[in-house]
């Protein structure tokens, strides 16, 4: 479901229009005129969305689901509940694509970032709302609908997007852009960072990639602070989340639909790839990174250039590639460096 003041949706369609825009089956024909509002994954979806099934990963989910219809393989229906309206194609996530950009066809053209259009004679939109002692240095551009809390300020050539919220007493440097984002209260980020950007989500197929649309927000919690050029994607349909008094050094990229929790450090050049999520207190050195879909235990410390491949617990120390316990690590070192001198 998406955030209504970002994203315009067209719809609702019946089940048989998108089965059909699919080549899907439907699994029973008196499914066909069934209505469909909106797009969702299986675990938020309300009897109005369509969702997709495609990993057994989630097939919990799947049990759960409360969506009113889902795209789904033929060998994997056994697992949907008796009642749930289904579009049975070959390939779900591929199809899913296709229907995301069916109810948002204009998430895959570039629009104005700041609702602006390029012969505005001002730089602040009207509609802004810029409270008590925001400074806006020269050059910064400020879209439409965008709310700037107390003592808060944008530095030169910033671009902040429609929409956007910054709270009080925040810090945006130069050169940085920020869209479909809600950003809470004392939060740094320095120059050159880009927020809320399309997360990079595509559905591959031998005849080529579909974009699927994202839908989704950026939400900075309090006490943030993000280094120079970072980025920080915006979810699919759910916010990716940088919860309260995180550290985020220069150059870390976080993939969409991330959630980084409270308190954690991520040091240069971090990579977090899509659906990450660290539990608070979690601390990253330079260069590790994460595969995504993958959840890092609380208090973890994860040493730099670590691959994490996989869960982790709360609590550990882990090295190398793939991450292993970093006691582990050391004995394996030692033992490499003993064949070495044989």
């Amino acid at each position: 479901m998406s955030e209504n003041r970002f994203f315009q949706k067209s719809g609702p369609y019946k089940l048989k229009e998108l089965s059909n825009l699919i080549e899907g089956i439907l699994n029973s024909s008196d499914n066909s005129d069934i209505l469909i509002e909106d797009i969702s994954p299986l675990h938020t979806a309300k009897s109005s969305d369509i969702t997709f099934f495609s990993n057994l990963s989630f097939k919990d989910e799947l049990i759960k689901t409360s969506a009113g219809a889902c795209i789904i393989k033929e060998d994997h229906k056994i697992y949907a509940p008796d009642k749930l309206p289904l579009i049975i194609c070959e390939d779900p996530y591929f199809g899913f694509a296709l229907v995301s950009q069916k109810f948002y066809p204009k998430e895959l053209s570039t629009s104005y970032l700041s609702g602006l259009k390029d012969n505005s004679t001002s730089s602040i939109s009207e509609s802004a709302v810029l409270e008590k002692n925001v400074i806006i240095e020269k050059g910064a551009v400020i879209g439409d609908g965008v709310k700037i809390g107390n003592n808060s300020f944008i530095g030169s050539n910033s671009v902040i997007g429609a929409n956007v919220q910054i709270g009080k007493d925040c810090y945006v440097g130069a050169n940085v852009s920020i869209t479909h984002t809600l950003i809470s209260d004392n939060v740094k980020i320095h120059n050159g960072t880009s927020i809320g950007q399309d997360g990079f989500g595509f559905a591959m197929s031998a005849s080529g990639h579909e974009k699927i649309p994202q839908i989704g927000l950026v939400e900075i919690k309090d006490n943030v602070e993000i280094g120079a050029n970072c980025t920080i994607d915006r979810g699919t349909s759910e916010s990716t989340i940088v919860d309260s008094g995180t550290k985020i050094d220069n150059m870390v990229h976080i993939g969409h639909n991330c959630q980084i929790g409270k308190n954690c450090i991520l040091t240069g050049m971090v990579g977090l790839a899509g659906s990450t999520i660290l539990e608070d207190f979690v601390v990253m050195g330079a260069k590790s990174g994460a595969t995504g879909h993958l959840t890092i235990g609380k208090g973890s410390q994860i040493a730099a250039k670590t691959g994490v491949t996989k869960d982790l617990p709360p609590g550990q120390k882990w090295a190398g590639w793939p991450a292993r316990n970093l006691d582990t690590w050391k004995k394996e070192l030692i033992a490499f460096k003993k064949l070495l001198r044989k």
